[in-house]
């Protein structure tokens, strides 16, 4: 007797107790009773079989799980231990790249400071070129001027200065003749009414009245707004009086003088004449009769 029927036995034996009560229905039933709960013990014990079929794979696989973790644990290990390493040789890299960069950074430096020193010793050694060849440019055209001078004869100031100093040493002709010179080559010149007023002074100097006046006229008549108008006025004037010719025109001039050109040397002269020609002109009185 297997055990399915023996755990009905229990069930049996009450009916079998009271079994003039049973009928065949009630067998029947419970007939049907057993070979269910039967089917449900196959279908327990199958179940049960694939549970512990599945209890075994699942315990395969859970070794399976904790082999692959312990795995997985020791690759994260390495893992970490090569991130450890990895970030030290970062470290180190860092390190040796902060130390390359500064130093780059002050190799940079020095080369912006040596390019810097460069540009400005171009320059200024440009600056002192271009001085040196504007100073030799000049140099040139100073030499070639006093070449070109040198073969033209002398410059316009030296001819006038050349012309003072014969009149300063009382060699009037030579000092006329300068002057003319200068008059004839330099019409436009900066002191033509200068050289014009001393050609009359050289003549006055030497008493000829006449060509001192004609001189002073051409000051007057030209350069009525030269500087030395006043003086020109006054020396024509004085060689009227010295020829004793045109005396009211003579007399004219030296009135015009303080009227144009007060607080001048040349005014006071000029009214201290004209005082001496009025005592001169007026007419002498007779002594009186004694009583």
């Amino acid at each position: 007797m297997n055990g399915s029927s023996r755990r009905c036995l229990p069930l049996l034996a009450p009916l079998l107790a009271c079994g003039c009560f049973a009928t065949q229905r009630d067998i029947l039933d419970l007939s049907q009773q057993y070979d269910s709960i039967r089917i449900q013990n196959n279908s327990l014990k199958k179940i049960m079989g694939e549970l512990q079929g599945n209890q075994a794979d699942l315990n395969v696989k859970l070794d399976e799980l904790h082999k692959g973790l312990s795995v997985l644990n020791e690759n994260l290990k390495d893992n970490r231990d090569d991130m450890s390493r990895l970030a030290a040789k970062m470290d180190d890299l860092g390190a040796v790249i902060g130390t390359k960069v500064s130093s780059m950074g002050k190799t940079l430096d020095e080369s912006r400071s040596l390019v810097r020193a460069t540009e400005e010793k171009l320059v200024k050694e440009g600056e002192e070129r271009r001085r040196a060849e504007e100073a030799l440019k000049k140099k040139q055209a100073e030499e070639e001027a006093r070449r070109q001078a040198e073969a033209e004869g002398p410059s316009p100031s030296e001819l006038y200065r050349s012309a003072r100093v014969q009149l300063d040493k009382k060699q009037y002709d030579l000092a006329v003749q300068g002057f003319q010179v200068y008059l004839e080559k330099f019409p436009k010149g900066e002191v033509v009414d200068m050289a014009t007023y001393y050609i009359g002074q050289a003549r006055y100097l030497q008493g000829r009245w006449k060509d001192a006046a004609t001189q002073y006229a051409l000051v007057l008549d030209r350069y009525p707004k030269s500087e030395v108008t006043p003086s020109a006025r006054l020396r024509y004037a004085l060689c009227l009086i010295n020829m004793k010719t045109h005396l009211d025109e003579a007399k004219r001039y030296l009135e015009s003088i303080p009227q144009d050109f007060p607080n001048t040397p040349e005014a006071r002269k000029a009214l201290e004449l004209n005082k001496e020609l009025g005592a001169k002109a007026a007419p002498k009185k007779k002594p009186a009769k004694p009583r």
